[in-house]
């Protein structure tokens, strides 16, 4: 649950850290989960005809609950969900879910860019949940946001940058110089447990690290079942990046929609609906 104060702060500067944690020994269970995830090489099954493999490596990985889908037990935490219900409504889809790991050494950077970009649903609202699986600090990588970038609730000119040198490579994608707003970034500061939400529009990114202390976290990516998740405009949307990045066509067309709170109120959603 978010506080007042809390929901006029993700209002404010488009990121909040709610004063809930969760328990140490979810904390641990997720860094098992993870561990054991990256033991294990996974791939997804388009047709008979292609086969989208997620990226997993030791920075990043896609797709967690399509390859297993009892990383659903995090995105449901009643604390989390309570937050994001004040944010999104009381309808919500968990549309996607990721793990950020670096390592510690001969780590990327993350350009500074909106997840709007390349996001289809329409309209366009979303939040991204950032749980802590370490301490999260300047010295190793934290997530940084530019306060109120979010405020125009609209997509900024991005532009290619295929420097090799940031996370996302060969699909970086950095706002532009001359929309890059003049306010400075801010860290989001977090010790294990904690949780950090975002809004869609929030211009964010992250510095390498190079401090040899790890900083990973599990991301899930909520929706109002209000919006529509165009696989359409998805693949459009994904239509320049290369085929098995998080962003690619093949991306939009595999993702599993999972009502987890709510009615699927767009009814065009297509949610995720065991045999």
């Amino acid at each position: 649950m978010l506080t007042p104060e809390e929901v006029a702060r993700y209002q404010d500067i488009g990121q909040v850290t709610p004063g809930f944690r969760l328990r140490n020994d979810v904390v641990y269970a997720i860094e098992e989960k993870m561990t054991a995830h990256f033991s294990v090489d996974r791939d997804l099954d388009l047709s008979e005809l292609e086969r989208y493999a997620p990226p997993a490596t030791s920075q990043f990985t896609d797709c967690l609950i399509e390859t297993d889908r009892t990383w659903l037990e995090y995105a449901i935490i009643p604390e989390i969900l309570d937050a994001v219900s004040l944010l999104l409504g009381d309808d919500i889809i968990v549309w996607a879910s990721n793990i950020f790991c670096k390592v510690g050494k001969g780590d990327k950077a993350t350009p500074w860019h909106q997840d709007g970009l390349y996001w289809p649903m329409r309209p366009l609202r979303a939040c991204s949940v950032w749980i802590a699986i370490d301490h999260s600090t300047s010295e190793n990588g934290c997530l940084k946001i530019v306060p109120g970038s979010h405020k125009e609730q609209r997509v900024l000119r991005h532009g290619a940058d295929n420097s090799g040198q940031h996370i996302l490579w060969p699909s970086d994608q950095t706002v532009s110089t001359a929309e890059m707003p003049d306010d400075d970034p801010v860290d989001v500061v977090l010790e294990p447990g904690m949780v950090s939400i975002h809004d869609v529009f929030t211009i964010h990114g992250s510095a390498p690290n190079h401090s040899g202390a790890r900083r990973a976290g599990l991301v899930y990516r909520y929706m109002p079942a209000s919006s529509h998740y165009d696989r359409n405009l998805g693949a459009k949307l994904g239509g320049t990046y290369p085929k098995g990045t998080h962003m690619s066509p093949e991306r939009s067309a595999v993702s599993e929609l999972h009502l987890i709170r709510g009615a699927d109120v767009n009814g065009r959603n297509g949610v995720w609906q065991p045999n």
